[in-house]
């Protein structure tokens, strides 16, 4: 039986984050950093951590690489998160942020490991079991290699006709995917939305008109974040009619 107080947060291509601060990044010369840190990430992993942080209970899935797991586990046991992770074959890929003294952030993403089928279908089995005690799951992040997204939105939609409250967060063509799986609440950024509509959105209303765009398609909630700008909140029309909102944050 699900519990509404349990959240499952699945994190499909985590990442460890190798963060340095630099005077100035300068392309195609060496380089000094003043200070690097090295922490457990990617966005399944920090939705997982800021509820746990909160007082939820949350455990979390995914693929977690054999040879270097230990910042994950020890983040895992501080917060008290259920560690659910199928290991496989290789490494966790390492994400590389550089941050000048003006708080410009400079993102390098590598790929993350290639994911067998036999990898796959575990992580399905554990899925399916995990979700008969979690109300809510939260797929967060990109999609590793091996993993087809056609299989993606399938777990998307199965688990949303089983009662679950399934929430997303994911870019690039995961996003048409998880669009076309109808989850519960789904989150683009207006740059991400802006892929999907196949054009820039230069205001506020064209952001509005593509939330409402996908809210009709089905899904409960979309909500577009836009930095530091205003973001838009749109509802499907079985929700609240089509109603959209304009909230102040990010």
């Amino acid at each position: 039986m699900t519990s509404i107080n349990k959240v499952l947060a699945v994190a499909l291509n985590p990442a460890l984050d190798l963060t340095g601060s630099l005077n100035q990044l300068s392309s195609g010369k060496v380089n000094l950093v003043n200070h690097a840190n090295l922490h457990a990430a990617g966005k399944g992993v920090n939705v997982a951590k800021v509820l746990a942080e909160l007082g939820a209970e949350v455990s979390i899935t995914g693929f977690l690489g054999s040879d270097n797991p230990t910042k994950f586990e020890e983040l895992f046991a501080q917060l008290e998160i259920d560690d659910q992770f199928i290991r496989v074959q290789g490494a966790t890929r390492t994400n590389v942020k550089l941050v000048d003294l003006m708080g410009e952030v400079t993102d390098v993403n590598f790929p993350g490991a290639l994911i067998s089928a036999d990898d796959v279908q575990q992580f399905e089995q554990r899925l399916f079991e995990l979700v008969e005690e979690h109300h809510y799951v939260v797929f967060a992040g990109s999609v590793p290699k091996g993993v087809e997204l056609s299989r993606f939105s399938g777990w998307i939609k199965e688990l949303g006709s089983r009662g679950n409250q399934v929430l997303v967060d994911c870019s690039g063509e995961a996003l048409y995917y998880a669009i076309q799986a109808k989850p519960s609440f789904i989150k683009p950024n207006q740059e991400e939305l802006e892929q999907w509509a196949g054009s820039p959105l230069l205001d506020l209303d064209k952001v509005k008109a593509q939330g409402e765009k996908i809210a009709a398609l089905g899904i409960n909630n979309v909500l577009i974040s836009r930095g530091e700008k205003r973001c838009a909140v749109a509802e499907s029309r079985a929700v609240a009619r089509g109603h959209t909102r304009v909230s102040q944050g990010s």
